[in-house]
This record gives C-alpha cells, structure tokens and sequence, in this order.
C-alpha cells in the first residue's frame, strides 16, 4: 500500500499516500511493395485460439440491440506506440496503405473515438512480413478512464492481407479501442483497424452509493472478518492499533456500527509508522474459533515487514500483545513500496503475503527486484503456518520449489506494490491490484486453476505498455536499436487506468452479498487519490469489463468485505467505514 500515500501530491500531507505509492526481424514492406498485397489474395478471416470464458453478471445494466452500424474508427484521435507519423493510414480506408511502428513487439494502435458507440465488431487487417505466429490483445474503455482486456488472439500462423474478425458479444457503449501486440515475427503494423458500431448513449451506472456505518477510527487501511459467525468487523489502524466494530443494538436494523474501546490488539509500542510503513494487515486462519490465534503485519522499528502470530485471549475481544511470534520477517531496502497485504487462500488454507519491490527515492525498482525470484520483494509469497511446521512449511506445489536460484516461498512476481489483492470466496480466483509508477494503475487476475509462477511484467511493462525507464542503455537514445522490452512470456493485467484519473490503485473485494444482484462476482477496486471506485467483471480468459460505480469524496485506503459477502469502503483519511448499498 506505500507508494499511495508518498506520489500523491495532491494529498501528501496524507500519511497513507506514502503507504500505497506505497531476433532478426524483417523491417515490413511499404505499400508500394508488399509480399502480399490485398489486391491480389482477398482477406480472410483467421481462425483463432481465443481464450473466451462466461462473464459473470454485470454492474451495469446490458447494452441493447445496436442498430445497423458502420465503421467509426476514423472518427476518433490515434494513438500509436510509435510511427505516429503514418497512424493515421491504418483508419483510411486503404488497403495498399499500412501503418507500421519501426519496432519489434510490445506495440500498440490506440484509437480514442469521438463520443460513445455501441460497438459489436473490431477488424484488424493485417500487415507482416515475415508470416508466423502472432500474439494480440484487443482492450476497451467505456468512459469511466479504467480500460479493459476484452479478448486474447492466440494464432500459429498469420499473414500479410488477412483479417482478424472479433465479434464484441453482447454489444457494449466503448469510446476507446486499444490492439496490443506481444508477439510477431515482423514489427508492429497494420493495413487496416475498423470499428463498427453506432452512436450511443452512455450506459446509465447502478444506482449505488456509500452508506456510513461507522467513524472515529485513526487512519484505517485495511478491514476483515475473522469468519468465526460473531459478525465482528476488524479494522486495521495504521499506527499500530486493530479495532472491533459491531452492529449497534440500538440502532435501526443494524445499520449503525460501534467502535469497542479497547482495541483487540494494541502493538503501536514496536509498530513503526507512519509514511509507507505500519501496522499493514490482520489474518484469521480457517477455523478461527477453535484456534484462536490470527496473523499480522507490520513494520519494526529496523524497518523489517515482519509476519507475526498472536493469540486471543480467554477474552474473544482482546488478543496479548506479550504472545507475539515473528513467523518471517522480509528486509526493506528503503521506506516506500513495503507491501504488507496478508490472506488466507479461500480454497488451499495458505497463507499469501503482498510484498512490494521495496521501492527507491525515484520508486522505479532501480534494482530491478519485480524481476528477479531470487528475492522476496516484488511478489506474492505463499508459505504454510498452520502445519506446525516452525517457523512456516512451503507448500510442494509452489511454483519454484528447489529451482536454483528462486525462492521457494514466491507465489507469483513481477509487481510493484500489491495492495488490496482479494480472492473470490466462490470460485477461488485471486484479483491483484498493483500501484503503478508514474503512468499506470492495473489489476492483474490469476484464476482458481493457476500453479503459480506468473510474472505480472513489472519493471520491464507499466500496466499494458513498456515501462519508460526500462529497456535503454545508460545514456544512449532510447531509439529502435537500444528498445528491448518485450512482454512475452508476461501475464498482462485485465484492466488499467492512468493517473490523469488519480495516482494509486487500492482494493480490492469480489461481491458475494445477499443485497445487490447486479454485482454479483464483480471485484470492486478504487483510487486513493480521487476516491472514484469501479466494478470489474469478466471470466478466467476474456471479456472483461470496467464500469465506474461510485464517486466518493475522501481518499479511499482499502476495500473490504464481511462474512455475509457485503462489501465496505475504508475512508483513511477521515476515518469513516462506509457499506456499499443501493441508492
């Protein structure tokens, strides 16, 4: 969570800102000369390994029937990677005519329509040299800034001329198209990019909105249930302190919550804080109640991330700050990017641990720990503390086991600053959101059925693009002969947004309630700065879709929810917790 607090200039009086901010490639034939031009071999469709998937119900309501649609792509500003100079050639109609980046994947062609359009088809025509295996990405915004990954084309061989046709099922209101290129033999380039839709309304938001259920906490960033059928909420004071919260007798139905006097656990006394350090988290094993010990984490006073067990007394609302155990402590090279997300995995019992890359003055990885498994900064660790094994077992499925120069304890790598990662209760997957450097916010997904190992791209991409400060050699240009990011054998995000929106991602909790259908399996994450929060929903694969819910008023630290699967947004800086409910 640290870089949230240190980038925000806009709150940076804020303490928890600082808490979050906490290959030989044959150059394409111009269109006087190509291999293959479209005059001579009419396009065809490609048959294409999508990854498809069923989305879950959506936040919004569905998009109707469009009407008879034309191509809209030329309406609209374009953006490319590079080769800006002959962008505008692949919305011109020609077919003889191409734009071409003058690089080796990762590129993108970006396209910012006029207004909304609800938009059922994208044609992407095709222009490389030599053929091959290529790998695309086709993402959609809808206005709300937060963009997402809407389908992944997987071919083994295409060629120059032909046509990659991608079906937008049901029709959606976008304003925004972006094709991302990861991998081909050729540079990136293309004859031709269509849209197809008609103009269209804005898709109306449900009607939601955030209901006070408590005040009076001291910079709170984080909240969790301990699952033990008490209903107890615990929120997670920053300088050292983990609150009770219960529902209020008196008050109407229980909309009303109350703030126990005494803290379940108080440790401010060894807790340093606060900036991007502090108490960070609470973790409650499965079957808690019989066990009645949980986990925290923290930063010490040598600056260390360290992993603790504690116990609850014979008191169920009061924990003996004296039966502290460090289970594992993770050494900080500086105050900024220390991570601090614990979780108990909702299908395999472990315990997953968000550590950040540990951060710089400049907070861009100067070291480069995102992408090395030899660290346990940059990642999230999966370890094993409730087989007795002291201090903590490593599960025999994680990923690097006994592979040289890996630790065995990462989970996944290649992140900034996790904060907020949230597993869906139901179906076991897990959303990452990751706080970007100076571009970017992304959340990243990893479904039930994944064996670890993923690396989300960090430092080498910034959400989808290739990170600015990576890929050139010191004091050269960073011209096409020094550029060397590539995104293959990455895991990109599912949706981003850039800090024209705000400056820090925070989350993160899938909606499981009894109250609001229509969010059903939707994951909801915000911005610190802005306080504006957004549902996410999609499949394993594909079809994601971003949709802006709520704009709140305050910076927002964290997003949690309560063992009924009701969800509630952490105010940090004027303490206030807040139930999403229906207007």
């Amino acid at each position: 969570m640290s870089e949230i607090l240190t980038k925000n200039w806009c709150v940076a009086a804020i303490g928890l800102l600082a808490l979050l901010a906490m290959a030989a490639c044959a150059p394409l034939p111009g269109p006087a000369q190509p291999t293959v031009t479209a005059a001579a071999a009419s396009p065809t469709a490609v048959t294409l390994k999508a990854e498809t998937s069923t989305p879950t119900a959506a936040p919004a309501t569905p998009a109707p029937t469009p009407p008879p649609s034309i191509n809209v792509a030329a309406s609209g500003e374009v953006i490319p990677s590079s080769g800006q100079e002959s962008a505008y050639l692949a919305v011109d109609g020609d077919l003889d005519s191409l734009w071409n980046s003058g690089r080796i994947p990762l590129g993108w062609f970006r396209i910012a329509l006029d207004g909304p359009y609800l938009v059922n088809k994208v044609e992407l025509v095709i222009a490389q040299t030599p053929p091959g295996p290529t790998t695309h990405e086709l993402w959609l915004g809808d206005g709300s800034g937060a963009r997402a990954l809407y389908q992944r084309l997987i071919s083994g061989h295409t060629e120059d001329g032909q046509t990659l046709e991608i079906t937008i099922d049901p029709p959606r209101n976008i304003t925004e198209v972006l094709i991302r290129t990861v991998q081909s033999p050729s540079w990136v380039a293309w004859r031709e990019v269509r849209v197809f839709g008609a103009p269209s309304l804005d898709s109306p938001l449900p009607p939601l909105k955030l209901s006070k259920v408590a005040a009076g906490l001291n910079q709170p960033v984080q909240l969790k249930h301990a699952g033990d059928g008490s209903g107890r909420l615990f929120v997670v004071e920053q300088p050292g302190r983990i609150r009770i919260l219960r529902k209020d007798a008196a008050s109407n139905g229980g909309a009303v919550w109350s703030v126990d006097a005494t803290p379940f656990l108080d440790i401010s006394e060894r807790v340093s804080c606060c900036g991007e350090r502090g108490l960070f988290d609470i973790a409650f094993p499965p079957d808690y109640a019989a066990k009645q010990h949980f986990y925290v984490s923290y930063t010490n006073y040598d600056g260390q991330t360290v992993i603790s067990r504690y116990i609850t007394t014979s008191d169920p609302d009061v924990a003996d700050p004296a039966s502290g155990e460090a289970i594992l402590k993770i050494e900080q090279p500086h105050e900024t990017h220390n991570g601090g997300r614990i979780l108990f995995g909702s299908q395999d019992g472990y315990l997953y641990i968000g550590s950040g890359d540990g951060g710089a003055p400049a907070f861009n990885d100067p070291d480069n720990h995102g992408q090395n498994p030899g660290t346990l900064l940059g990642a999230i660790l999966r370890i094993d503390v409730e087989s007795g094994v002291k201090p903590y077992a490593i599960p025999a499925s994680n990923p690097f086991t006994h592979v040289e120069g890996h630790r065995d304890e990462i989970w996944a790598y290649g992140l900034r600053n996790p904060w907020g990662f949230a597993f869906d209760r139901q179906t076991g997957a897990l959303f990452i959101p990751d706080v970007g450097n100076i571009t970017w916010e992304e959340v990243n997904y990893q479904s039930a059925t994944s064996t670890g190992g993923e690396n989300y791209g960090w430092r080498i991409t910034e959400g989808s693009a290739c990170f600015e400060q990576w890929g050139c050699v010191k004091g050269e240009p960073c011209d096409v002969e020094h550029w060397i990011c590539s995104a293959e054998g990455q895991t990109a995000p599912v949706a981003e947004y850039d800090h024209a929106l705000g400056c820090a991602i925070v989350g993160g909790a899938v909606y499981r309630g009894p109250g609001l259908p229509d969010l059903q399996g939707v994951f909801l994450f915000a911005d610190f700065c802005r306080g504006q929060i957004w549902g996410l929903r999609g499949g394993p694969q594909g079809k994601w879709h971003s949709s802006l819910l709520i704009k709140a008023s305050v910076p927002v630290s964290a997003i949690g929810e309560d063992q009924d699967g009701n969800v509630y947004v952490i105010g940090y800086q004027d303490g206030v917790i807040s139930m999403i409910t229906e207007e």
